[in-house]
C-alpha cells in the first residue's frame, strides 16, 4: 500500500484544496447564479455521457491492457497510439451524428423556460472532446502510479476558473455564451497540461500499435472496449442522469440547487476517486499476476480507510449544514437542498464502504458482470427518477440515486464474495460508526452562538477533534495514522524550513 498511500495522500491534498475553493464558491457565489450553474451542469453531464461513447472503451482499456504491453523501449506496444486513434474515430462518428443528437438534446433539456439557452447546445462538441481527452490521459498516466499532477489539472483548473467565470457573468462582463466559451477554454487548458505532463515523463510515444498485427488480441480488446462503453454509459445513467432529469422536469434553476447540493455531498467521495485512480492499475497488475491475496488485502484496507474518511465527512457536513445554508445569499431557496445532501451523501458513504469493488471486477475475467448490472440499474434509476421527482422534487432525484447506488454496490459485494471469497468489511467498521454517532450527538448538543460563522467553525472543529482523536487514539487504521503522521511531519518540515 506504500505507493497508494503516497500518491493517494498527495492527490487527496489536491482534492481538498479544490474542496476549499469549491465550498467558498458554493456558499458565496453560485447561489446567485443558479440558472447558469444548472445550464453548465446539464451540458457537462451530457458531454460526459457522450464522451464515454466517443472514446469507445479507450479509458478503461488504457488500464486493463497496459500490464500486457508494458515496455518503455517500444512505447508500451503503441498502446497510446491505438487509444488515441480509436478515440479519434469515435469523435468523428460523433460529429457526423451531432445534427440528430442536437435535436434530441434540445427536445429533452431545452424546453419551456430553458429554451432561451437552446443555441448553446453546440458547446457539447468541444466539451465532449476535451473531457474525453482528459479522462483518457488521466487513466493512461495512472499506469505509471502518478495521479497527483493529473488530479491537479483535472480538478483544480475548473474549481479555480468556474467561480471567476460566474463572477464575470454576474458583473455583466459575460453572456451565457461567453460563460460556455470560458469553461471550454478551462478544460482545454487541463487537457493540454496533461499532454505536456505525459511528454515531460518521457511517455508520450506514438509508435505503431502491436494490436494491428495481432488479430486475436484485437478481438479480445474489441469485446472489452465494447463492455467499457456499455458499462460506462450504464454507470452514467445510473448515477448522473439525475441532473439531466432535474433540468428536463424542473428547469435549470432547480438543477442549480441540485448541483450545489451535489457539490457539498461530493466532498465525501473525493478521497475514493484519488485512491481508485492509483489502486486501479495496481489491482489490474495483481489480478494479471494472480496475486489474489494481495488483491484481498488492498480491498479490505481500502474499505476501512475510505469508510473512516467518508463517514467522518458525512457526519461533519450534516453537523454544520444548517450553518452553511445560512451563509448563502438566498438561504430560503437553498434549504431545499438539505435532504438532497443527506441522500447523496449517504450513497457516497456506502460507495466508499464497499471500497474498490468495481476495479476488482472490471480488471478480472468477470468484467461483464458490471456491464449487466449497470445497464439494469441505469433503467432502475430512470424509472425511480420518473416516479420520485414528481412526488418529492429535488429530494426525489437524490433518493433515486441513493437507491441505485445501494443496489449497485450490494450486488457487487455479493458477487465478489461468491467468485473470489473476499469480503471488505471488518469489525473496526463498528468502531468507526460508533465514534461518528457519538461525536455528532455531542456536537449537536452544544449550545449555539448568535454568530452563524462561529457556529460553523466551532462545531465543525469539535466534531473533527472528537472523531479524529478517537480514530487516532484507538489506532483503528494504521494507514490513516500513518497519513496523519506524514502530514504532521511535512508541516513541521515546512515550518522549520521557513525558519
Amino acid at each position: 500500500m506504500g505507493i497508494i498511500q503516497r500518491q493517494g495522500f498527495k492527490s487527496s491534498v489536491i482534492s481538498y484544496i479544490g474542496v476549499v475553493i469549491g465550498i467558498v464558491s458554493t456558499v458565496f457565489i453560485y447561489p446567485d447564479a443558479l440558472e447558469i450553474i444548472g445550464l453548465f451542469r446539464a451540458l457537462f453531464d451530457a458531454s460526459v455521457l457522450i464522451g464515454i461513447v466517443v472514446m469507445m472503451g479507450s479509458s478503461v482499456s488504457a488500464v486493463r491492457y497496459f500490464p500486457k504491453y508494458e515496455n518503455k523501449q517500444n512505447g508500451h506496444g503503441g498502446l497510446l497510439s491505438w487509444l488515441l486513434l480509436v478515440s479519434a474515430v469515435g469523435f468523428v462518428l460523433f460529429l457526423l451524428c451531432f445534427p440528430l443528437l442536437r435535436d434530441i438534446i434540445k427536445g429533452f433539456i431545452f424546453k419551456e423556460e430553458n429554451v432561451q439557452f437552446s443555441g448553446l447546445v453546440v458547446y457539447i462538441i468541444p466539451l465532449t472532446f476535451f473531457l474525453a481527452l482528459i479522462n483518457l490521459l488521466s487513466r493512461y498516466i495512472s499506469n505509471f502510479r502518478l495521479i497527483a499532477v493529473p488530479a491537479a489539472l483535472e480538478q483544480l483548473t475548473i474549481k479555480i476558473t468556474l467561480p471567476l467565470i460566474v463572477l464575470l457573468y454576474l458583473s455583466g462582463w459575460l453572456t451565457p455564451e461567453g460563460v460556455m466559451i470560458c469553461i471550454v477554454a478551462s478544460f482545454a487548458f487541463a487537457a493540454l497540461g496533461m499532454l505536456y505532463y505525459l511528454w515531460h515523463l518521457g511517455e508520450f510515444k506514438l509508435t505503431k500499435p502491436l494490436l494491428l498485427k495481432d488479430k486475436v488480441a484485437r478481438k479480445e480488446y474489441s469485446w472489452y472496449a465494447w463492455y467499457g462503453v456499455l458499462s460506462g454509459v450504464g454507470s452514467q445513467i445510473a448515477f448522473r442522469i439525475d441532473g439531466l432529469m432535474v433540468s428536463s422536469m424542473l428547469q435549470f434553476q432547480a438543477n442549480g440547487i441540485y448541483t450545489i447540493s451535489w457539490a457539498l455531498s461530493e466532498i465525501i467521495i473525493k478521497p475514493m476517486r484519488s485512491l481508485a485512480n492509483i489502486a486501479g492499475p495496481l489491482l489490474a497488475q495483481k489480478i494479471e499476476e494472480n496475486k489474489m491475496e494481495e488483491v484481498r488485502d488492498i480491498y479490505r484496507k481500502a474499505s476501512l480507510n475510505l469508510t473512516i474518511i467518508g463517514a467522518g465527512l458525512f457526519f461533519l457536513i450534516w453537523s454544520v449544514l444548517p450553518y452553511i445554508f445560512r451563509l448563502m445569499p438566498n438561504e430560503d431557496i437553498m434549504t431545499q437542498g438539505t435532504y438532497v445532501v443527506f441522500f447523496l451523501g449517504l450513497s457516497q458513504v456506502w460507495d466508499m464502504m464497499t471500497g474498490v469493488n468495481s476495479e476488482i471486477i472490471s480488471y478480472s475475467k468477470h468484467y461483464r458482470f458490471t456491464l449487466y448490472l449497470t445497464l439494469f440499474l441505469g433503467a432502475v434509476n430512470i424509472i425511480t427518477n420518473l416516479l420520485f421527482i414528481p412526488m418529492y422534487g429535488l429530494v426525489g432525484a437524490a433518493l433515486a440515486t441513493c437507491l441505485s447506488m445501494f443496489l449497485f454496490n450490494a450486488a457487487k459485494l455479493v458477487f465478489i464474495k461468491i467468485k473470489f471469497g473476499f469480503f471488505p468489511f471488518s469489525l473496526p467498521l463498528l468502531l468507526v460508526f460508533a465514534f461518528c454517532i457519538a461525536a455528532w450527538m455531542i456536537t449537536s448538543a452544544l449550545p449555539e452562538s448568535r454568530m452563524n460563522l462561529i457556529n460553523l467553525f466551532y462545531k465543525g472543529a469539535v466534531f473533527t477533534a472528537l472523531f479524529g482523536g478517537a480514530i487516532w487514539k484507538f489506532n483503528v487504521s494504521p494507514d490513516i495514522n500513518h497519513w496523519i503522521k506524514l502530514g504532521i511531519d511535512k508541516a513541521k518540515g515546512l515550518v522549520s524550513g521557513s525558519k
